[in-house]
């Protein structure tokens, strides 16, 4: 069974960990595009590292490389870990809910408090969260989010 969208979702909460922290906009475009690649695989990320070819897609370099082969190998790679170490654990499973970017949750913890699951889905059933000024983006998820609510229960367990 092919770890593509493991590896995928991995790169991708990297870019948002990233995000989040303020890192350079360059960084987590990269991690973003390196992960839209390896889910468009056409065939799983193991065979591609076997063959010694994931540098030769795009948005592959050296250091993504490094880090998808370690991750692959050992489930972890150290600038996984650094952010698991960094982000509290409350934002992490912000980061793992459809469409929440470092950026969103930055948003939503700075303009109303919201640094868990739990703070917002209170928020979403009180609807404190749409009576506050968002942007387009932003008012975006919210409105997902408030539709899809049981998604809320369960973030993803796979990155703890």
């Amino acid at each position: 069974m092919s770890r593509n969208s493991e590896v995928a979702e991995v790169f991708r909460f990297l870019a948002n960990a990233l995000e989040w922290q303020g890192e350079n906009a360059f960084k987590v475009r990269a991690y973003r595009l390196a992960a839209e690649t390896i889910e468009g695989l056409n065939e799983p990320v193991e065979a591609v590292v076997a063959r010694n070819a994931l540098r030769d897609l795009p948005h592959i370099g050296e250091a993504i490389d490094k880090k998808v082969r370690q991750y692959l190998e050992e489930g972890t790679f150290p600038a996984l870990e650094r952010v698991k170490q960094q982000v509290p654990a409350g934002v992490q499973e912000l980061l793992q809910l459809p469409g929440v970017t470092g950026r969103i949750a930055r948003a939503l913890q700075e303009k109303a408090g919201i640094s868990d699951v739990q703070t917002l889905r209170l928020a979403l059933q009180d609807g404190s969260l749409q009576r506050l000024p968002w942007t387009p983006a932003v008012k975006e998820v919210i409105q997902r989010l408030s539709e899809g609510q049981p998604s809320l229960t369960a973030p993803h367990e796979r990155l703890s």
